[in-house]
């Protein structure tokens, strides 16, 4: 009996031995997690602009380059105090927005024109050629009345019909400066709506520029 009890006991020993070297044979079925590459993504706007968002963007963004160029040509040559000051406003007011349009322009995808649209380069190029109480004047028509003008235009259809958040908030807040301005501008040249205060772009025959009959100066 002890015969049969002890090789009953070495046949299970060797199955265990045997059961042990192939498990440690045999390889984990578990593996180590592996690093997946990052999906390559095209980057998207934060927001679809509409026609007229991106209409205003670009208006926007010429008018501010046009209207600092020639505010800094007034700051230069300008003989009033009053027409200085108007011209540091217009600067101020103008980097205020362009500060703003380069904070949203990436986010829907739009690159701002660095240059003034022609038609102020055109105006500058008239202004630079005026001096005393005729560039005063001359400015503040181009750069109050008229520039306020088309900004207001411009403002107003953003502010009403215009998609992006970011661009309709800056449109509301730029308005109330921009006839603040034009109401200044207004003051300093008797303005009246639809009515030509000076000309700057007729000679009389002793090649002075002439001015309309009834203008004011600057004072």
């Amino acid at each position: 009996m002890r015969k049969v009890f002890m090789s009953f006991a070495l046949a299970l020993i060797g199955l265990f031995a045997a059961v042990g070297c192939s498990v440690a044979q045999t390889p984990s079925t578990s593996t180590a997690p592996t690093e997946t590459a990052p999906a390559t993504t095209t980057a998207q706007p934060a927001s679809q602009l509409g026609p007229i968002d991106q209409q205003f963007m670009l208006e926007a963004a010429q008018a501010g380059n046009g209207n600092i160029m020639i505010s800094q040509l007034a700051l230069q040559k300008a003989t009033s105090d009053a027409v200085k000051q108007f011209a540091q406003a217009e600067i101020d007011e103008q980097n205020l927005v362009k500060q703003e349009l380069t904070r949203i322009a990436p986010t829907v995808g739009v690159t701002l024109p660095t240059e003034p649209a022609p038609k102020y380069q055109a105006a500058m190029a008239q202004l630079s050629q005026l001096s005393g109480a005729q560039f005063d004047q001359a400015f503040l028509s181009e750069g109050g009345i008229n520039a306020h003008l088309e900004s207001a235009a411009l403002y107003q259809r953003e502010a009403a019909f215009g998609q992006n958040p970011d661009l309709v908030a800056l449109a509301d807040r730029g308005l109330p400066i921009i006839n603040q301005h034009f109401t200044a501008a207004s003051g300093l040249t008797n303005y009246q709506f639809a009515r030509v205060p000076q000309r700057f772009n007729s000679v009389n025959s002793a090649g002075a520029i002439a001015p309309q009959s009834g203008t004011t100066s600057v004072q």
